[in-house]
């Protein structure tokens, strides 16, 4: 396993229109473990809206993927570090649990992504939009890839717009942890 350096380029905040299509997928009343996420993390926010308990954890916290883990949970859901894809993947499958997480489409084009998932089961929600992160036009598609999670191997949604432009809203957690995301990086170089 590499090491656990953080990366600036994995900072990618989810917004609420991404969170909002794997939502029908969780069985009411679930435990949801969201391993790269705060408390202002739109998956934390809208999975308790919607009255389940969410259980979150950040290396900004001390609480590091491939160190920690909840006592109990049913699923994982997050947004990986697209820096460390493969590590993270291995630890999602030895866990063992139902997850689903954010990748771009285009990793299935690397062979040692697409080597990964040869002997191993996936299924992908699929969304028809490429999702903006910051306002800007997206220039990759981020769906979710999972195991143990969907109803069927392939499934696509529509949304109602890329989150772009005008209709453009941020994560709340970027807003609330960009100061954290300096911070962080102060501490490392130190």
């Amino acid at each position: 396993m590499k090491n656990t350096r953080y990366s600036i380029q994995d900072e990618y905040y989810t917004p609420k229109i991404l969170v909002e299509p794997i939502l029908q997928y969780i069985p009411e009343n679930s435990t949801i473990w969201c391993p790269c996420d705060t408390e202002d993390s739109e998956f934390v926010i809208t999975f308790r809206e919607h009255g389940h308990k969410v259980i979150h954890s950040h290396i900004w916290e001390n609480q590091d993927f491939f160190h920690y883990e909840p006592d109990y949970y049913d699923y994982i859901i997050t947004n990986i570090p697209f820096s460390r894809k493969i590590d993270f993947l291995e630890r999602l499958y030895n866990l063992n649990k139902p997850f689903a997480i954010l990748l771009n489409l285009q990793c299935l084009n690397h062979q040692n992504v697409s080597s990964f998932f040869l002997n191993r089961s996936l299924e992908l929600l699929i969304v028809d939009k490429k999702i903006s992160f910051n306002g800007n036009t997206a220039g990759f598609n981020t769906s979710y890839f999972c195991n143990g999670f969907l109803p069927q191997k392939l499934i696509f949604c529509h949304l109602e717009h890329n989150n772009s432009g005008k209709k453009f809203t941020p994560s709340r957690m970027y807003k609330s942890e960009i100061q954290d995301v300096s911070d962080y990086l102060l501490l490392k170089s130190a």
